[in-house]
């Protein structure tokens, strides 16, 4: 999809007269960390992925990457596919991105799935992850993750929470290291992350209502993430939506759709099965 003088790219997989869910992924990762929900729900579902620019195979546009700025993304990728109403599945810094879409479009949105995610970076305050981000952004030099992209993820990910036996496959370490050989992906990734974690949220001229949304909301977190307070980002996600229910998942981190793809899955589909029945 042309957007912002590049290329968007977005997995659209499903019937075109199903439901939608719509997946948004964060730092580190692209719509290939959807795969297990794609392969699980397609065909009830349509199920669309978008990278965001300078992710997977989206041309690498920094300046889009504000919360205002990828709502706006959000929006054409609705038009361009003849969609109005969507599902969302959220994960971490994905989620705060969802949340500037949702408090616009409130309409436009059924249920939500928010992983690993919350609604400002407090919860991420005093963790020992975001005191090394923020250690590294004081001295400029955030640059170093991406020194070495072999050991960039697992280092990345025992950082922010894994479980003990998890551990990438060849194929998936690539296609995830692939994002960041380039300059340019490289400097969209840290422009998210400056515009998220590193930043308070929202990005925008007027601050998020206290309850952004009256739709229900499922919040999945790993028992073993490590990038945030969970209980804190459960209350600030759950003051967001009043509607919500919270799951925790022992023995995962925070990379719920790699550790957990198919329980995610599951707790995924009958949470959206229940919308479709109410």
């Amino acid at each position: 999809m042309p957007w912002a003088g590049g290329r968007v790219h977005y997995l659209d997989e499903g019937p075109r007269d199903a439901p939608v869910l719509l997946c948004l992924h964060g730092f580190l990762t692209w719509s290939l960390l959807f795969r297990q929900p794609l392969k699980a729900l397609v065909g009830p579902w349509r199920v669309l992925a978008v990278d965001l620019p300078g992710f997977g195979c989206s041309d690498a546009q920094a300046t889009a990457l504000t919360p205002a700025g990828v709502t706006a993304l959000l929006c054409a990728l609705l038009e361009s596919t003849g969609v109005d109403r969507v599902h969302l599945l959220a994960h971490g810094v994905g989620v705060r991105l969802a949340l500037d879409f949702v408090a616009r479009h409130d309409g436009a949105v059924g249920r939500c799935c928010l992983v690993s995610g919350s609604v400002t970076h407090a919860p991420m305050l005093g963790t020992t992850w975001y005191e090394w981000l923020l250690d590294r952004q004081v001295d400029a030099r955030l640059a170093v993750l991406f020194d070495d992209l072999d050991t960039l993820l697992p280092g990345l990910m025992r950082r922010m929470g894994t479980g003990p036996s998890f551990s990438l496959g060849a194929t998936q370490m690539e296609g995830y290291a692939a994002v960041f050989r380039s300059a340019a992906s490289r400097e969209a990734a840290l422009r998210l992350l400056e515009q998220t974690d590193l930043a308070p949220l929202p990005q925008m001229p007027q601050a998020l209502p206290e309850v952004i949304s009256e739709c229900d909301a499922l919040l999945v977190y790993g028992g073993l993430d490590r990038s945030l307070d969970i209980e804190a980002a459960t209350r600030e996600l759950g003051t967001a939506f009043p509607r919500h229910r919270s799951v925790q998942l022992p023995g995962v981190g925070h990379f719920v759709p790699e550790e957990a793809g198919d329980l995610l899955s599951s707790l995924l589909a009958a949470f959206l099965c229940e919308s479709e029945v109410e």
